[in-house]
């Protein structure tokens, strides 16, 4: 099988600024992962990569199905404007939202132009802001505005696919606080053309929502009741960890399985957890399958080994479902 991987996420490029760093990485881990479907490409407004566009180009493969991931231009923005995003009652922020992802449209154009229509078979978009921030709102109905305009667009043969992170609970604890999950699939069920829209499951942000492993399940059987589920990333998160935090949106890596070196011991990215989750799927049905790992060390070989190992434990599981 093959999977998405999100590179950018364990890259050094997140803290450093050596360019000869990151060459190193991108040349590593295309070697040691020859199951790379593609990337989830991360669009930060305007750009790709901190070195600029063309330096991520470099390493795309003309035989590669991407993901285009729009959250980093997303949470770049919210910190500028607490008001940005598609679901934002402002009308500013929501505009400014729609012009982002207007960028990204061209952007996929431009990828698209360099490897073909099925370079991107996915944008993923989010459904900002945040709430509760005093003074934000978010609703369902300027969600669907957005929506409608979004998919006037050309995207090529690339899907819209909202990428569902926490919403706020009861106890007003969030990491980015969006619209829930059932709010982002009622807008979904009243457009139109909703073979051109879905689902993605962040594995970390939905277990970040309940605070347990059961929501990510449940998040799962909701988007597959109606036929919604397009894409599941395996991110991991702790309940308390002294690296990667309390239930925190930090990609952290999978637990030990298979005898793996690379691993967090308290990562709830188990095996248990992992195979619970895949056994729910027809991965036949799914549009793609993907990792998303955030290394704790500088180490190039744990940068690399920890997404080579991820995807030797799905493997291994995959093999048992």
């Amino acid at each position: 099988m093959k999977y998405i991987v999100g590179a950018y996420a364990s890259a050094p490029s997140l803290k450093s600024n050596d360019k000869l760093l990151e060459i190193e990485f991108y040349n590593k881990l295309i070697i040691a992962i020859p199951q790379i479907r593609g990337l989830e490409i991360p669009f930060f407004g305007r750009e790709i990569h901190k070195f600029g566009s063309d330096f991520l180009f470099n390493y795309i493969k003309p035989e590669w199905n991407n993901i285009l991931t729009c959250i980093p231009g997303v949470m770049e923005n919210l910190a500028k404007n607490p008001h940005f995003g598609l679901a934002s009652d402002n009308y500013t922020g929501r505009l400014n939202a729609l012009d982002m992802y207007k960028r990204a449209n061209e952007l996929c154009h431009k990828i698209c132009d360099l490897y073909g229509d099925n370079s991107i078979m996915a944008v993923q978009i989010v459904t900002a802001p945040s709430v509760p921030v005093e003074g934000v709102s978010s609703s369902r109905e300027s969600l669907l505005k957005s929506m409608e305009e979004i998919l006037f667009l050309d995207w090529r043969d690339s899907k819209i696919v909202i990428e569902h992170v926490d919403s706020c609970g009861p106890d007003l604890y969030f990491e980015k606080g969006f619209l829930t999950l059932e709010d982002e699939i009622e807008v979904l069920l009243k457009l139109s053309n909703i073979n051109n829209v879905g689902i993605t499951i962040n594995w970390a942000r939905s277990a970040i929502e309940g605070k347990n492993s059961d929501k990510p399940l449940e998040h799962i059987k909701l988007a597959l009741k109606y036929n919604l589920l397009s894409g599941l990333i395996f991110s991991g998160t702790s309940k308390d960890d002294e690296n990667y935090g309390s239930w925190s949106d930090s990609h952290m890596p999978f637990a030990e399985s298979y005898g793996v070196d690379n691993f967090e011991r308290n990562s709830l990215l188990t095996y248990d957890n992992i195979f619970n989750t895949l056994k729910l799927i027809d991965l036949k049905n799914l549009d793609y399958l993907g990792i998303k790992l955030l290394s704790d060390t500088s180490n190039m070989d744990r940068r690399v080994g920890l997404n080579k190992d991820a995807i030797y434990i799905l493997e291994n599981i995959i093999s048992e479902l």
